[in-house]
């Protein structure tokens, strides 16, 4: 499907809304058309030395005319509202359905995927609010084109040669606009989405010093935002200008024309007045080609971004089920950035996986959450491989949880609850009682949208705890406690070993408190305990410590 025709499929959803809005508006233009022509002839009329009860008979008409285009306005604005919205709504639906289908989310950036779901969708939802302003654009063009002809040909045929030369300069200039347009948007996804992985990985930065470079890598990407903005708003800009100084010229000859006539005899004051009127009056319809012009390039830019999620390809192939197995996990010959990794991991047991290199610490969970299949190798879980489990029977297996899990917008006990299971042990065990006595409301209390009302640390372990109530077979935790003190990381972890034992757990991370209560510690292919290996290899002393 091209840009154009998913945009047209948004639009189609809310046509309804769109045939009212661009009826309404068409009215209130017509009725705006008028009014110049009720003027002339009230004028008209006083010249001719009409009497008192005819003029006043015009100036009914016009008041009636002028509560004509006021309530038709008043409706046509908030039908353009609902189809505005309702479509902007309706795309960030099917790029959400996307992400979150059976088959797997897109291979897209958290940001990234932000930014396709609001400002683009909200573009593309804007021109659903211009077309209803471009149908009666449309309309009263018509409409006052064939007034005109009716008072003057000459008048109506500047009009209607003006309107198709101002026509093919924007849609000249309106290419321009979209190229722009697009360039704009995916430089400001690129920022946002580094934006976001940079306040979500900021510890790790900290961690192995890397923010001065991580600094320097976002402050380019907003320099290439910015400079993609100019561009683009040097586009907008020239639409403009075009659009003024050909209404412009267009308006002077009108004026020219018509007043050469009223000269010769040919119009009188009445007629010269509401061609006059009229004149002036299609500028504001011609404006409003212009600037649906430009916002018809910018929502097939947007769209275009959006349809590249809607097309992407699978990021895991959907299997058939199997029944719940004890919980033996095999990494066999799978390599990660040129990483191998062979792992056995007990059932049962809790197994520590060391990763010197955060990326491909990051790789493995996602390859364990099935958000993609392994380049080669094959993981497997009691004995089938993962590519083999329909995502649906997966979540009831196996669970993955990383330190940057956002929680749901609602209250702390409604995130508790949503994964299911009982939220007591849990909440204990991930030491979240403590924040429930801590914050103002309790379980009631808000989380806001993405738990931006709690801090770190107690973000995380309501997000630990959450986990741990679903209590599945295999649960693999990614640096659960990075944003918490050392001495809460070690009740943590031994509460969670207790609260665990007999499930399988996989904790991949290079904390001490949690590897020293592991089973088993994975590292470079070695596997030993954690005592074991920092007797043995110094580069793991060393990057344990940090």
């Amino acid at each position: 499907m091209s840009d154009p025709a998913l945009l047209r499929r948004a639009l189609r959803t809310r046509r309804r809304d769109l045939a009212a809005a661009s009826a309404l508006f068409s009215l209130h233009q017509l009725g705006e058309a008028l009014v110049p022509v009720i003027i002339g002839a009230t004028v008209g009329r006083a010249v001719d030395r009409g009497g008192v009860g005819a003029i006043a008979g015009w100036l009914a008409v016009l008041g009636a005319d002028f509560l004509l285009l006021s309530m038709a306005f008043r409706f046509g604005a908030r039908a353009s509202v609902r189809a505005r919205q309702h479509t902007a709504h309706q795309l960030r639906m099917w790029l959400t359905a996307r992400v979150l289908r059976e088959t797997g989310g897109a291979d897209r950036l958290p940001g990234e995927l932000l930014s396709r779901a609001s400002s683009d969708a909200e573009r593309a939802g804007a021109f659903a609010g211009f077309l209803a302003r471009l149908v009666s654009a449309v309309v009263v063009l018509v409409g006052a084109t064939v007034l005109l002809l009716l008072v003057d040909a000459v008048l109506g045929l500047t009009i209607l040669g003006g309107t198709v030369v101002l026509l093919v300069a924007q849609s000249r200039v309106a290419a321009l606009l979209q190229r722009r347009s697009a360039v704009e948007q995916g430089r400001q996804a690129q920022a946002t989405a580094l934006a976001a992985d940079l306040i979500r990985g900021h510890r790790v930065l900290a961690g192995i010093g890397a923010e001065a470079t991580a600094a320097a890598s976002y402050a380019a990407a907003s320099r290439d935002a910015v400079r993609a903005a100019r561009h683009s708003a040097s586009a907008q800009g020239l639409l403009g200008a075009v659009a003024a100084l050909l209404t412009g010229l267009y308006l002077a000859l009108v004026a020219a024309i018509g007043g050469r006539s009223a000269l010769n005899g040919e119009l009188g004051i009445g007629e010269l007045v509401a061609a006059l009127g009229l004149a002036q009056f299609v500028i504001g319809p011609m404006r409003g080609l212009s600037q649906a012009n430009a916002a018809y390039a910018r929502a097939v830019a947007s769209v275009g971004r959006i349809r590249e999620v809607l097309s992407s390809p699978d990021a895991v192939v959907a299997g058939s089920g199997t029944s719940a197995g004890p919980g033996l996990v095999e990494l066999d010959r799978v390599r990660i950035g040129g990483v191998p990794l062979d792992v056995r991991i007990e059932a049962g047991s809790l197994t520590g996986i060391v990763c010197e290199d955060p990326a491909t610490a990051t790789a493995l969970t996602g390859l364990l959450a099935r958000e993609a299949d392994p380049a080669a190798g094959e993981i497997r879980l009691d004995g089938r491989p993962l590519g083999s489990l329909s995502l649906a029977d997966l979540r009831g297996r196996l669970l993955v949880s990383r330190h940057d899990t956002v929680l749901f917008p609602g209250t702390i006990g409604e995130n508790l609850a949503a994964l299911g299971g009982p939220v007591d042990r849990a909440v204990h065990a991930a030491f979240a009682d403590q924040v429930l006595t801590t914050v103002a409301h309790g379980a009631d209390t808000s989380v806001g949208d993405l738990g931006e009302t709690l801090s770190g640390g107690q973000g995380q372990r309501i997000a630990l705890a959450r986990v741990l109530a679903a209590d599945p077979p295999v649960l693999v935790l990614h640096d659960p406690t990075t944003a918490v003190d050392a001495a809460t990381e070690n009740l943590v972890a031994e509460r969670v070993r207790d609260l665990r034992r007999g499930r399988t757990t996989v904790v991949v991370t290079t904390s001490p408190a949690w590897l020293s209560r592991c089973d088993q510690v994975i590292f470079e292919g070695r596997a030993g305990t954690h005592d074991d290996l920092l007797g043995e290899r110094s580069d793991y002393a060393e990057l344990v410590a940090r």
